[in-house]
């Protein structure tokens, strides 16, 4: 299956073209094929899992993506976090101020119990507010750099490649699932 998928990747993915791609074997019976070019980068990891009936099961797990989408993602999460924080810090200072008014109150009992209410509120308030604006900003992010890597010609190129390439690892995959049944991987009986 790794020869195959090789195969397959040196007919699109020349490196006359530009691509780079690379072959890693990792702990526990998996290959990871990776290819890139630019801003593309797609891998496909073969694994091969044992079930209890002692069978090998074959899987192919295969990933394409934006290096600009990939980072705007992780921007996008950096600034949820970094709103969110800034948010509670607010509200944390607001409770603050709520709890130097209160100072003079004479009913401890029941101004420790309504400032702690308005503190849990603010804090909470605060955190979803920052989550909410956070979510837009990122959400803005991705949409400017999702339209960037739309109108990218090269990218919808390396795109359309990896598409006739993943048709064709669907095809291995059912020859593989048919088993005795399929055509080019049939099983060999020993004689």
């Amino acid at each position: 299956m790794v020869a195959e998928v090789e195969a397959a990747w040196s007919r699109a993915f020349s490196r006359r073209l530009g691509y780079f791609t690379s072959t890693e074997t990792v702990p526990g019976q998996v290959v990871r094929l990776v290819v890139r070019r630019g801003d593309f980068e797609g891998s496909v990891e073969l694994r091969c899992d044992w079930d209890p009936r002692d069978a090998g099961q074959i899987r192919a797990i295969a990933v394409a993506r934006s290096q600009r989408l990939s980072a705007s993602e992780a921007a996008g999460q950096r600034a949820i976090r970094r709103a969110r924080g800034v948010a509670i810090g607010l509200a944390a200072a607001l409770g603050v101020g709520f709890c130097w008014l209160a100072a003079g109150v004479q009913m401890p009992v029941i101004g420790g119990l309504m400032l702690t209410i308005i503190i849990t509120c603010l804090l909470v308030g605060g955190g979803n507010l920052g989550t909410h604006v956070g979510e837009a900003v990122a959400g803005w992010r991705e949409r400017r750099v999702q339209r960037a890597v739309c109108a990218d010609a090269g990218v919808q190129a390396d795109i359309r490649r990896w598409n006739s390439v993943n048709r064709e690892l669907r095809g291995h995959r059912r020859a593989l699932a048919r088993g005795d049944r399929g055509g080019p991987f049939r099983r060999m009986a020993a004689e």
